[in-house]
C-alpha cells in the first residue's frame, strides 16, 4: 500500500499504526510506557503497575509499567515468578504498594539478582490521565506522569528509526527495529508491504521533521539518492545520521555533500560505513550490527 504523508502528518500516522491489543498473544513483550498505555487505553478495566522504586540489581527500572486485564498483560515488571505474582494480585482486586526481594513480606519470591523492587497496582488507573499521556507520546512529547502526588516519572517517546533505502538491508532493518518496539518511518523509491513514504526524485525529497530522538538510516546502493535525504538530515535535529557502504563510497557521498554546500562540521557528523562491527556483508547482521551502534549512541547521549 502506497501512502504519502506530509510531515506535518508524520505524528498523526506513527499514532495509528497497529496497537498492541491487536497483537495475538496473550502476554506482550511491549516494554515502553506509550504501548502500555495504549493498552490501558483500549482495556479499561486492565489495571496499570508502576515500578516506584528499585534497590540493587533489577531488569526494569523506575517508572517502567505494565497493565493486566482479565485476560491480557502489556508489558512486564521483571520475570518469572514476581511479575505472576503481581498479576495475580491485580486480577483479584489487589491495590497500593508492594514490595519484592529485600524486607518483602513474599519470603517465598526471590530476586535472583538480589536487591528490592517497590511497585505499585493501579487498580483504577485515571483514564483521564493515561489519554493525556498517549496523547502526547503519539505527538513525541514527552510527558511528566504522576501517581497519586507521590510518584512522577518523565515518559520519553520512543527511538524513531527513519529507514531511506531500498532492498534486503532495507527489510531487514525494518522488521529488526518494528520488533524490537521502536517507531518506524520507511521511504522508499520501490513499492514496500506496509505504510511508507515514497521516494520518487532524488533531487526533490519530501519533507520531514525529524525530532531529536530520531535516527536516519540510509541504505542505498545507488547512491544518487543519497545527498538530499543527508543534507536534510543533517541540517535536522535528528540525534544520529548514518549511511550504508565502503569507507570509499563514504568519501565520495562526504564531498558531493560540501558541494552541495553543507558545512564540514555536519557532514563530520555522518556515520559511515553504519555500523557497530565493520564490513557486515549479511543483510540481517548488517541490520543487527545498525541497531547495536544507533542504541549505543542513544545510550551514551542519556536517551535510554
Amino acid at each position: 500500500m502506497m501512502l504519502s504523508y506530509p510531515s506535518d502528518r508524520l505524528a498523526e500516522r506513527i499514532a495509528l499504526r497497529p496497537r498492541v491489543d491487536k497483537l495475538t498473544s496473550v502476554n506482550t513483550t511491549f516494554d515502553h510506557p506509550h504501548d502500555v498505555l495504549r493498552f490501558c487505553e483500549d482495556q479499561p478495566d486492565a489495571s496499570l503497575v508502576i515500578v516506584t522504586s528499585v534497590t540493587g540489581g533489577a531488569m526494569r527500572s523506575a517508572g517502567a509499567m505494565m497493565a493486566v486485564s482479565a485476560g491480557r498483560v502489556a508489558g512486564y515488571i521483571s520475570n518469572g515468578c514476581v511479575d505472576a505474582d503481581i498479576i495475580m494480585r491485580a486480577r483479584r482486586g489487589d491495590a497500593g504498594r508492594f514490595v519484592y526481594g529485600e524486607g518483602s513480606p513474599f519470603r517465598d519470591i526471590v530476586l535472583p539478582c538480589g536487591g528490592r523492587i517497590e511497585v505499585h497496582i493501579w487498580s483504577n488507573p485515571d483514564q483521564d490521565l493515561i489519554s493525556h499521556a498517549v496523547s502526547a507520546l503519539n505527538r513525541r512529547e514527552s510527558f511528566t506522569f504522576i501517581l497519586n502526588d507521590n510518584f512522577q516519572t518523565v515518559l520519553k517517546p520512543k527511538i524513531r528509526f527513519r529507514i531511506a533505502g531500498r532492498g534486503d538491508a532495507l527489510m531487514s532493518l525494518y522488521r529488526l527495529a518494528t520488533i524490537s518496539g521502536l517507531d518506524v518511518v520507511i521511504q522508499s523509491p520501490d513499492e514496500f508491504d506496509g505504510d511508507y513514504m515514497p521516494l520518487v526524485d532524488p533531487s526533490n525529497v519530501p519533507e520531514i521533521d525529524d525530532d531529536a530522538r530520531t535516527a536516519v538510516i540510509l541504505l542505498f546502493h545507488d547512491h544518487d539518492w543519497e545527498p538530499e535525504i543527508l543534507k536534510q538530515a543533517v541540517e535536522g535535529t535528528a540525534f544520529f545520521v548514518g549511511a550504508m557502504g565502503s569507507v570509499r563510497t563514504h568519501a565520495l557521498r562526504c564531498d558531493r555533500l560540501a558541494a552541495l554546500g553543507v558545512s564540514g562540521e555536519l557532514i563530520e557528523a555522518i556515520r559511515g560505513p553504519i555500523g557497530l562491527l565493520p564490513a557486515m556483508r549479511d543483510a540481517n547482521l548488517l541490520a543487527v550490527s545498525i541497531l547495536a551502534e544507533v542504541l549505543q549512541v542513544a545510550q551514551s547521549e542519556g536517551m535510554l
